[in-house]
């Protein structure tokens, strides 16, 4: 609905304001923070800055816009539940989040979107919207000096407001749930995992490393090469990590066809179970360290990514490290670490699971 109209532009405007010179604008929501952005070539960086300013601190919520959003939202929710691969890792974490803020599913429910109306909206806005809230991350060659300029100059009549730090009650690991799902389609989803480090945490680094070698995006990953390359159980096979403000959460996901899903689940359980009993060799964490630096510097390219990342870290509170820094840090990784890790996390008897299974 930002982008829905502010005191000075209507939708059209909002859409027509960047895309003319070739830039474009987006945004998108996690479970703690919102982020607006826009790319563009260096001499319109002004109007940009302009243009995000203007819709994060002087958008309006009209009532028509919101009536049609509504529509679009609907028919966004409806897709959401077609595609069970995204739809189960939102019920797993609101099965291992249950009771916590971090549960819900970011997306809502018909019947919540329906509850929403501007005056919520604009309540909402006047509380969280003002500059003490807000991180501005620009990825640019421009004089530094020119871009705080700019800044003053667009947030210089609103309001600085209070810096809220919301107040929740404190987490606790909630116990071990299964469940199965009938779905109407061939294949079977099953996500299993457990909670974890924060993004805060001095475990994190280690925990991305982990991760990345027992799941991560590279095709020599344990899980990978396991279940896929030597069994042919099925196409897709993951782990992932997410750090929060308060705890973290570690899963792994695959989908298969039903006579495989034992097995696959399985050889799962195997791979997690060998990460625990058998400590890295200096030439495997070596090797781990390696793909995951590279994989960091390849990332780092991308300056939109650059920009993202750099904004998000200082908006959830993590210390901005160059990139030799953070290189450093995994450098001292050590193989005990990794299987300390490994024993806390992948304690089988505190995983949870999940499975959508076809008739």
């Amino acid at each position: 609905m930002l982008f829905k109209g502010t005191q000075k532009r209507k939708a059209m405007q909002i859409i027509n304001r960047l895309e003319v010179v070739g830039g474009e604008m987006n945004a998108f929501t996690t479970k703690e923070i919102t982020v607006l952005y826009a790319s563009i070539v260096n001499e319109y960086t002004e109007r940009a800055l302009e243009l995000l300013a203007d819709l994060t601190f002087n958008s309006t919520f009209p009532e028509k816009e919101l009536l049609k959003e509504k529509k679009v939202i609907t028919e966004e929710i409806n897709m959401y539940l077609d595609t069970p691969e995204e739809n189960i890792y939102d019920e797993f974490q609101e099965m291992i989040f249950k009771g916590h803020a971090l549960a819900p599913n970011i997306l809502g429910t018909i019947e919540s979107l329906n509850e929403i109306n501007a005056k919520n909206l604009r309540n909402f806005h006047s509380q969280y919207y003002h500059p003490k809230n807000v991180v501005l991350s620009i990825n640019t060659n421009l004089p530094l000096a020119k871009i705080v300029k700019w800044a003053e100059k667009y947030t210089e009549d609103i309001s600085f407001g209070t810096f809220i730090k919301t107040k929740r009650k404190a987490f606790t690991k909630y116990k071990t749930q299964i469940e199965s799902k009938d779905t109407e389609h061939v294949q079977c989803h099953a996500i299993l995992g457990n909670v974890c480090y924060s993004h805060q945490s001095k475990e994190r680094f280690p925990m991305l490393l982990l991760n990345n070698l027992l799941g991560g995006p590279g095709m020599n990953s344990r899980l990978t090469i396991s279940i896929r390359e030597k069994h042919g159980y099925t196409y897709n096979v993951e782990s992932g990590y997410s750090g929060f403000n308060e705890t973290g959460i570690f899963h792994c996901y695959l989908s298969t066809d039903k006579k495989y899903l034992n097995k696959s689940v399985d050889l799962v359980y195997k791979e997690l179970k060998k990460l625990k009993e058998i400590k890295l060799s200096k030439i495997q964490l070596h090797q781990a360290k390696t793909q995951f630096k590279g994989q960091i510097v390849l990332g780092e390219e991308s300056r939109m990514n650059l920009m993202l990342l750099l904004g998000k870290n200082l908006a959830q509170g993590y210390k901005i490290e160059s990139l030799q820094e953070v290189l450093n840090r995994i450098d001292k990784i050590t193989g005990e670490e990794i299987q300390d890790i490994a024993n806390n996390v992948f304690d089988f008897e505190k995983l949870s699971y999940l499975a959508y299974v076809s008739e």
